[in-house]
């Protein structure tokens, strides 16, 4: 055992003897834990036991095995997961944040397992919840959670991805027997990187078009066998293995085909449309379109659940690299290796923007989780944007920052057991993930862009401060950057719309072939700006937290850095706009390096508020890797010996 499970209360996160930098602020403990809870902000008991939970021995990565011990050891420590018991399919419809909440902190143990546990709980359970009747209720939630039926999600064609309504697979019902028959009609129909299709999964949640009487009525889901208790396909279900990618090897993913499978009519998904016996069709919902986005709602949920794995990425990245950094020696000002790498200028200027953003789209995310859990039927479109807002903008930052902290870490960096390698490849597959990134922020700019052409959105920006206000730690000019470069984009953009229609041409030509740019920087200020907002508000509670006094001044400039951050990216239209001085953009790069400086001593404080117990870094570089390097270690960290010195 590597830590002690016997607290009911947080976790002890000194995972080893601090290594400070010879700049470091004195580390402050109660600081770091009431950081920590603001950080995780719900479901805090559930996220502790998690951790605390998974120091069982089978979630030590192993690292030079093969493809069919990885996908096993992913479905072994999924089960060791379910069996805790601490959260369940139905949660969906009480509060879904433990569902968030257990994909953020099994990320941080194997991507492959959280990988194969949303597909489980979220798009195969939660689509039979949700849109299941009681007779399917009684027969999988139960299962869904022990993982007894082990399911997938059949949804993506070979041929139609970002294009699912123009799928081919159809249900063609026969009255002679009440039942359907699932048919692959062509090879661009075959369903497609269906994780835990390959090997694992008995049963599948199909989306077909359904067509009665050569009568089609839209895209529907149907639970279907596909294989037996001998783990046979079932007839006329064709599986085929997709074989070994760049990462997640763990999960099993895999093509499905059917050739006029038939399935009872019950296994339709009725809770919003139905078919009687006699094959009357009937619906809640009146057009196709209505009833595609209906049946594939869990997506909605998914990008949270991918964002929470993403986000979990960014603090092991950080995480690593910090630990890292702090330890590891080099030359110092008397020519000797003695001085931390994580006092110097580049480390901090690359790694601190890191941690502030990571911070803010923390805050954005919590925020959207919020929403999600307690949504209301009203608020569903707002929820809608949120939803395919945060998942790119989260993973996008994954895939950076974990690039970058690789980088800063060397060739240590390079190694499978540091886990850089594993945490790049699973942010990459969030990126496309349940909708490719850049589509996503397309829908976010489409939905907003109809709230204003709906006088549903007002596009007034705060108050321009006076250029003579300096810009350095002033609220109303942190305010007024991100707000009034989202609301101009916005205007600007439908005002550009306006008159391209009016001269005679198609949406779709100005859509789709010359406002790709524009349109995709409407969404990310829309994102950039949501994180401010939610960042400063967390900042308002923390003020008030006791124990977090000693933090508060550096979370307050993180703040401030993530925002001076975004300007600075974006400062080619922040000048060519007008919005700021040549003198304003030299007084945001000399301020960015002044509140890097100040934030630095903090730095490790900052990073253990993340709350990732040392048995879940799980990697040398962020534990002891010089004792690591002690013994011929072959790169592995499975030897309990060698583990527990670390």
């Amino acid at each position: 055992q590597v830590v002690s499970t016997q607290s009911t209360g947080s976790p002890n996160f000194s995972f080893f003897p601090h290594f400070h930098t010879m700049t470091s602020a004195p580390y402050d403990k109660n600081a770091v834990e009431a950081l920590q809870r603001g950080v995780d902000h719900s479901m805090l008991e559930l996220r502790n036991q998690m951790r605390r939970s998974v120091v069982d021995p089978i979630f030590i990565p192993r690292w030079d095995c093969s493809l069919r011990f990885q996908r096993e050891l992913a479905l072994e420590r999924l089960r060791k997961v379910c069996d805790l018991k601490l959260f369940s399919v139905r949660d969906f419809t009480t509060d879904p944040r433990s569902i968030f909440a257990a994909h953020e902190v099994v990320s941080c143990s194997d991507p492959s397992t959280v990988t194969k546990m949303t597909v489980q709980f979220n798009l195969f359970g939660g689509t039979v919840l949700k849109l299941g009747t009681k007779k399917h209720h009684d027969l999988f939630l139960n299962d869904i959670d022990s993982l007894n039926k082990i399911g997938c999600f059949a949804l993506t064609e070979l041929g139609f991805g970002n294009n699912a309504i123009e799928m081919q697979t159809t249900a063609i019902y026969d009255r002679s027997s009440s039942e359907f028959i699932i048919n692959t009609p062509n090879t661009l129909a075959q369903k497609y990187w269906i994780t835990n299709s390959a090997i694992h999964a008995t049963w599948s949640v199909v989306f077909a078009q359904l067509r009665i009487d050569d009568k089609e009525y839209g895209i529907h889901a149907f639970l279907c066998r596909i294989r037996d208790d001998q783990m046979r396909p079932m007839p006329g279900v064709t599986i085929e293995d997709m074989g070994h990618k760049f990462g997640c090897n763990g999960v099993d993913n895999g093509k499905l085909s059917f050739n006029n499978v038939r399935i009872p009519r019950d296994n339709l998904l009725n809770a919003l449309s139905d078919v009687d016996e006699k094959g009357q069709f009937t619906s809640k919902l009146s057009s196709r379109r209505r009833r595609f986005l209906a049946v594939a709602d869990q997506l909605l949920s998914g990008r949270i659940c991918i964002a929470a794995t993403a986000l979990a990425s960014c603090k092991m990245s950080l995480a690593l690299a910090v630990r890292y950094s702090a330890s590891r020696k080099a030359v110092g000002p008397t020519g000797l290796s003695d001085t931390p790498i994580l006092d110097y200028q580049l480390q901090q200027r690359t790694l601190l923007p890191l941690i502030a953003r990571t911070y803010a789209l923390n805050f954005a995310l919590r925020y959207v989780e919020d929403r999600y859990a307690k949504q209301t039927e009203k608020d569903a479109h707002e929820i809608l944007i949120f939803c395919c807002a945060i998942k790119p903008l989260v993973s996008w930052h994954g895939c950076l920052t974990s690039n970058i902290c690789r980088e800063r870490c060397g060739g240590q960096g390079y190694l499978s057991c540091n886990r850089f390698g594993d945490i790049i490849a699973g942010t990459h597959a969030a990126v496309t993930a349940e909708g490719d990134n850049a589509v996503l922020m397309q829908k976010v700019t489409k939905e907003l862009l109809t709230l204003v052409q709906n006088g549903k959105r007002e596009l007034v920006s705060p108050e321009r401060p006076e250029d003579k206000i300096p810009i350095s730690g002033n609220i109303q000019w942190l305010k007024y950057l991100l707000s009034h470069r989202e609301n101009k984009q916005l205007q600007d953009l439908a005002l550009e719309f306006q008159h391209q229609l009016s001269s005679g041409k198609s949406i779709y030509q100005v859509w789709m072939k010359e406002e790709s740019d524009r349109i995709q920087g409407v969404a990310r200020s829309f994102g950039e700006h949501l994180a401010y907002e939610t960042f400063s508000h967390f900042l308002k509670r923390f003020q008030g937290e006791k124990m977090g006094q000693a933090l508060i001044k550096p979370v307050t400039l993180l703040c401030e850095l993530y925002v001076l951050s975004c300007v600075h990216d974006d400062l080619g239209w922040y000048t060519s706009e007008s919005v700021l001085t040549n003198a304003q953009t030299k007084e945001i790069r000399t301020r960015i390096l002044q509140l890097i400086a100040e934030i630095a001593p903090y730095t490790i404080m900052l990073v253990d508020a993340f709350g990732i117990p040392h048995h879940q870094l799980a990697a040398p570089i962020g534990l002891d890797w010089e004792k690591f390097n002690s013994v011929d270690n072959r790169g592995e960290v499975d030897d309990l010996k060698l583990w527990s010195k670390l």
